[in-house]
């Protein structure tokens, strides 16, 4: 077969890169149409979603999608009996080439001319007769992505009898740049700036992908020194970061604003009066400490976290899920507070869910192995491997087969011979063969011996998988206290979705699986920090302090409080429950609710709240007014709404009704109803 490509190569005196030598002589240079002919198709868009890529394919030629299939794709352009694709007599009139061309007419236009170098290669592809493979047998085993000074280069590392060869494979591979306001790729793999910010190229080639960082600064890159008197490695990780994208930080948030919101984050309330009074009177290098450590051992932290736990995991709220009983789902929703309230780690509340009866109903409510699998990878992983049901996904590592072999773990058991039950079996949908199960290629390591494929999943996630793991949940707490995870959709780690500060992503996870998954740690470490304490205002009307867009966390951002969380800090304020529900997130329809839905209405006139103690028990107008604010928006009043409204409770008749419209005012304001 050697001789033969030598000779192919001689006689037609073709340039194709598989007849140049990489050592050696021509004849030991492989040639592989998985490494040669499929990315062509791939970077120049035929085998697309839009295109030939599509599940019913165009104009009667179909590819696998992003030619994810190179031995269907041969077989399609080689071998169909209806195609008449390859002309081998004369090369260039081939309609694979005549398309692309342009020479005929072509749907997705003018791919290439004929003197370009994929054309080029095509020729020399059908003149030597369109073989798949030949001379030795290789394996792709790496890419690897590099910049040098505006040129992207990318190597691909292959595997022979003959050792490791490294090809310069950029103008094969599918090149991108996730962010092209900073930088976009030219077609010879060029780098173009257009504005500053951070971008990451993204490279695929064969069934392997990678990506590496641009940055751009903002300005002249800063020396910005740790905040005084602390250690915390998140703020070390986040300024050095920061330094890099030239971004000036925001200063610190007043004390009444962190306060208001270690209290919503941590205890899903706002502080009261007498917790306001002690969280100022600490000294200022111990309020947020000693506030947190205090907090964490409340039962709101365990319900607030409980919360988002189960969330994250998927349960529904009770009643929420036709086909859920609403009280198994709060019976497991209840289980959780009292996981975290006992001090379980999300490892050891991980298991339960995969393992113990009555915790498995989070996974077992789906009925389909594939659906089951994928949950567990979004939910404990933060993996999206949905895609991969259907076709190797282009910027990820998950191939179909490997998708199927893990839905395979998560079988119901059948009935064996002797009347037990067995291992269950899940075949291939559409040809009924059994699948052999096998776990994700994420880690290194063989399951125990004699495990159950429900413990085997366990070990998988909780082991192999550790951390992996440990960066989902790391994002997903960050992204509850911060208010935007550093990974921007939560259960899709995936290559081309990068975190916005990897570094920092890097040390949570790390820290995280330092302290066994422990929840309580990992909060600690993110609300005592600089970061976690930013102001949300710019320090002055004209100016952002840098990142304008809050892209990169240099600032915090104002949010919303969920409908849950404005519902509950109501019922706190006020003192009492009211009977109404939450209202919608919807910006528009939360509005109308809260001024209409008799919410705030129905509690400012039940006997016994706090508004009404306020004026029950202070007869003098000023403080009434400091008492209100201190309440309902966790500060003090400032000149300017001193001056506002103190006149009207002055001259009021009725203090009470002039106080119960002012608290009305209050509590429906946006400063209230959000998290500053």
């Amino acid at each position: 077969m050697a001789l033969i490509a030598a000779t192919l190569c001689a006689v037609f005196g073709v340039a194709g890169a598989y007849c140049q030598p990489s050592s050696g002589t021509p004849a030991e240079r492989p040639f592989d149409f998985a490494y040669e002919i499929s990315p062509i198709l791939a970077r120049h868009g035929c085998a697309a979603a839009e295109c030939h890529g599509s599940a019913t394919g165009r104009g009667g030629f179909k590819l696998s999608l992003f030619a994810g299939d190179p031995m269907a794709d041969y077989e399609a352009i080689r071998n169909e009996v209806t195609g008449r694709r390859l002309d081998f007599a004369t090369p260039l009139q081939s309609l694979l080439l005549q398309k692309p061309t342009r020479q005929i007419k072509h749907g997705g236009g003018r791919l290439f001319r004929e003197t370009d170098a994929p054309a080029q290669t095509l020729v020399n592809w059908i003149k030597q007769g369109a073989p798949y493979t030949t001379g030795l047998k290789q394996t792709l085993s790496e890419i690897r992505l590099t910049t040098e000074g505006d040129q992207v280069r990318v190597t691909a590392l292959f595997d022979s009898d003959l050792g490791i060869e490294e090809r310069n494979v950029t103008d094969l591979a599918v090149l991108e740049s996730t962010n092209e306001q900073v930088a976009r790729l030219g077609d010879s793999g060029r780098i173009e700036p257009v504005g500053p910010g951070e971008t990451w190229i993204l490279a695929r080639f064969g069934h392997l992908n990678t990506r590496t960082p641009i940055r751009r600064p903002f300005s002249q890159p800063l020396t910005l020194a740790s905040p005084s008197g602390s250690e915390n490695p998140l703020d070390v990780a986040w300024l050095r970061r920061l330094n890099e994208l030239g971004l000036d930080p925001a200063p610190a948030a007043d004390p009444h604003t962190v306060a208001r919101r270690l209290y919503l984050d941590l205890a899903g309330r706002p502080p009261g009066p007498t917790e306001l009074r002690h969280f100022e009177a600490l000294p200022p290098q111990e309020r947020i400490p000693a506030t947190v450590d205090r907090l964490l051992s409340t039962p709101g932290f365990s319900e607030v976290f409980a919360a988002h736990l189960a969330d994250w995991l998927e349960i529904p709220p009770s009643g929420q899920e036709e086909r859920n009983p609403a009280g198994r789902d709060a019976a497991l929703r209840e289980s959780m507070v009292d996981w975290i309230a006992e001090g379980s780690s999300l490892g050891e509340i991980t298991r339960r869910i995969l393992t113990e009866r009555g915790p498995d109903r989070a996974w077992k409510r789906f009925t389909d192995p594939r659906d089951r699998a994928e949950y567990v990878g979004r939910s404990m992983l933060g993996l999206g491997i949905g895609c991969a049901r259907c076709h190797n996904h282009p910027m990820d590592r998950w191939r179909q087969a490997e998708h199927l072999r893990f839905s395979a773990f998560f079988s119901d058991p059948r009935p064996a011979g002797d009347g037990a039950m067995m291992t269950g079996l899940f075949f291939l949908p559409g040809e009924g063969t059994p699948v052999e199960p096998a776990l994700l290629p994420l880690g290194t390591g063989d399951a125990p011996r004699g495990a159950s494929p429900e413990e085997t999943v366990a070990w998988f996630v909780l082991q192999r998988a550790r951390d992996q793991f440990s960066r989902n949940f790391a994002n997903r707490i960050f992204g509850v206290l911060v208010g935007k995870p550093l990974v921007s959709a939560p259960d899709d780690h995936r290559i081309s979705n990068p975190a916005i500060h990897e570094p920092v992503l890097r040390l949570l996870a790390d820290f995280f699986e330092t302290h066994d998954t422990d929840l309580r740690p990992l909060v600690r470490l993110i609300a005592t920090s600089r970061l976690y304490a930013l102001s949300s205002q710019p320090p002055g009307p004209d100016q952002l302090s840098g990142d304008p867009e809050s892209l990169f966390l240099a600032r915090r951002q104002a949010r919303p409080l969920s409908g849950k969380q404005f519902k509950e800090a109501v019922d706190f304020v006020l003192g009492i429950a009211t009977h109404r529900s939450p209202p919608p997130d919807s910006p528009l329809a939360r509005q109308l609710h809260i001024l209409n839905s008799g919410l705030l209405q129905e509690g400012l006139n039940q006997a016994g709240n706090q508004i009404a103690a306020i004026f029950d028990f202070e007869p003098e107008p000023r403080r009434q007014l400091e008492e209100l604010f201190i309440l309902i928006l966790a500060r003090p009043p400032a000149s300017n709404e001193i001056d506002t409204f103190l006149p009207g409770l002055i001259s009021a008749r009725d203090s009470l009704a002039a106080g119960r419209d002012l608290a009305f005012a209050l509590l429906a304001s946006r400063e209230f109803g959000s998290l500053r």
